[in-house]
């Protein structure tokens, strides 16, 4: 099935009906209410949230119109940067984000974890534009983050159980820039206070359902894949 140029296989049936979700899930609408909205069953809606039926073009313009949305936002991988958005630091969780989530453990007890250098490309071409670039953590393996940060010219970095956003409010106050001045990605529920807090909350695609329902821009690119540069160059950063 097509509509406008898209066509509805498994992957476009699965963002649809993120994208669905997610905007249902932000304005507290049930599938009931949103069924009378558009004049059909709330039976049929929670199948096309459960990716058991694809949507007809006529249920997609309806689900749109009752939302009040583009139909490209339902089709299309969410992308909103805020207009007017004034960047002046980028933070970054790490596991999650800067990795797959996954972590190597040796028989030495030595964590190692494995980095995307496109990330790290793009983390160093944001510094060269005059972005302040920080990296928080709620892991332990301080000397490992050390490093990376080392490598990329990363000043700032916390690795630590503590809450993030205070953390994040600090570095703020030292730079003399309002939280509204941040992008930041995240992917676990504890970056879901940040993420609601900043200029620019981002998260990668398979980031927890808590987190995509509140950032501002659900990356195309996984954790560890590559998905700091993207919003690298969605902010156009990447020279």
């Amino acid at each position: 099935m097509q509509l406008a140029g898209q066509s509805f296989d498994l992957k476009a049936m699965k963002v649809f009906a993120e994208n669905l979700q997610r905007i249902l899930d932000k304005r507290n609408i049930s599938t009931q209410e949103l069924a009378q909205f558009c004049g059909t069953e709330a039976a049929i809606v929670q199948k096309i949230l459960r990716q058991e039926q694809i949507p007809l073009p006529s249920q997609i313009i309806g689900f749109a119109n009752a939302l009040q949305v583009a139909p490209e936002k339902l089709l299309f991988t969410y992308q909103s940067v805020p207009a007017h958005f004034d960047c002046r630091l980028l933070a970054l969780d790490v596991d999650g984000v800067m990795t797959d989530g996954g972590m190597y453990i040796g028989s030495d007890r030595k964590e190692w974890k494995k980095f995307n250098t496109r990330d790290g490309l793009a983390i160093k071409m944001a510094l060269r534009q005059g972005l302040e670039v920080g990296f928080i953590s709620n892991g332990k393996n301080t000397d490992l983050i050390g490093y990376r940060a080392e490598m990329l010219g990363v000043k700032r970095m916390y690795v630590g159980t503590d809450d993030k956003l205070p953390i994040l409010e600090s570095w703020c106050k030292e730079l003399g820039i309002s939280l509204e001045q941040v992008a930041y990605i995240g992917d676990d529920i504890n970056d879901k206070d940040i993420i609601s807090a900043v200029g620019l909350g981002a998260c990668p695609a398979d980031a927890e359902k808590a987190i995509l329902a509140v950032a501002n821009v659900i990356l195309n690119t996984s954790g560890g894949q590559g998905c700091v540069r993207e919003l690298a160059s969605i902010m156009g950063w990447i020279e």
